[in-house]
């Protein structure tokens, strides 16, 4: 069992996939462009997304930046670390310094991060493993050896006749850094994993913005793909959407790459293909459009939810100010 990434898995996947693919199931060449489902007062300024600046959304408001994330995870893994020490294991290695790309910036379809020019659609290998899927919370999928797994995860409640703690290390190390903060539903102490809630209801505005099973689109977002559509056509690379190119079948098994092994290099074809891309999301405004809708769907997930939202940034804020104290009796 890999609980490290098995946890990672619900939110980054998510996170993707409403991020760049609103057409699940669609073909290169063969999707057709959904109606738009939130009509705007006329002439609605738009923002312009033209650096990372730019991409702030509501909902960040409630959230840690990246080094504040980073100092919680260093911490929490120094507390299982110390905890799987009890029962004579030593844990690996993780990284857990701050993640190197915009926060948003796959919410946004903005490739400015990526050099696109030189690395193609995945950015640097380091981006790729490290940096992307830690952008939006802070946390990177992490291997655990199967003879821990059982203490790190809880799934056993005792080991070598020692009790395990509930939830295994990691639920211990989740608690010590909740201390005795309310959860985002009001109960004392919050529930070892509950902070994760707000990443959920990034991807609720998500959803909402643009639907991922491609039966709904913010009109703002469905007029700048028009446009990119027809910027890509003139430089002859036809596709329906920016996702299409993006995850083109002919390059995007490139983000798979097998352990021990390195980030194959980008054939011409998707260099050609990423920079014409970049430069039709910029000339269309297409971060700015999906800024104008996640924004608006944030802003209804704020009004719906803010005392559950209030809960979760005491709740973030605990866990950095725990987190601190932490690292420095360690």
């Amino acid at each position: 069992m890999n609980w490290g990434l098995r946890i990672r898995a619900g939110i980054w996947s998510s996170c993707v996939f409403l991020s760049v693919c609103a057409c699940a199931g669609t073909e290169v060449g063969r999707a057709t462009p959904t109606q738009p489902s939130y009509p705007s007062s006329k002439g609605e300024k738009i923002p312009f997304v033209k650096s990372e600046d730019d991409l702030r959304l509501p909902l960040d408001d409630y959230d840690l930046d990246s080094k504040s994330r980073s100092i919680v995870q260093t911490a929490r893994y120094r507390l299982i670390a110390q905890c799987l020490a009890r029962y004579g294991f030593t844990m690996p290695m993780h990284v857990t310094s701050p993640a190197n790309y915009p926060a948003n910036a796959a919410y946004l379809g903005w490739l400015g991060a990526l050099n696109v020019g030189k690395y193609g659609y995945t950015g640097s290998e380091t981006q790729l493993l490290l940096d992307t899927p830690a952008a939006r919370d802070g946390i990177r999928g992490y291997k655990i050896p199967a003879e821990q797994d059982p203490v790190h995860t809880g799934a056993v409640t005792t080991f070598k006749g020692k009790e395990v703690p509930e939830e295994g290390c990691d639920g211990e190390a989740q608690r010590r850094l909740n201390g005795n903060a309310p959860g985002p539903d009001g109960a004392v102490p919050a529930k070892p994993h509950s902070y994760k809630e707000l990443y959920v209801l990034m991807d609720d505005a998500a959803e909402a913005a643009v639907a991922s099973n491609g039966s709904r689109m913010d009109r703002r977002v469905a007029t700048a793909i028009e446009g990119w559509t027809a910027c890509m056509k003139a430089k002859e690379h036809v596709y329906n959407f920016p996702w299409e190119a993006e995850f083109d079948a002919r390059w995007a098994g490139r983000r798979d790459v097998p352990t021990g092994h390195r980030l194959a290099k980008p054939e011409a074809i998707e260099l050609e293909v990423a920079v014409a891309d970049e430069y039709c999301r910029t000339r269309v405004n297409y971060s700015g459009a999906r800024k104008a809708a996640w924004t608006d769907a944030q802003l209804r997930i704020i009004r719906a939810n803010s005392e559950k939202l209030n809960l979760l940034k005491n709740l973030l804020r605990t866990r950095h100010r725990n987190a601190l104290e932490v690292l420095a009796a360690s």
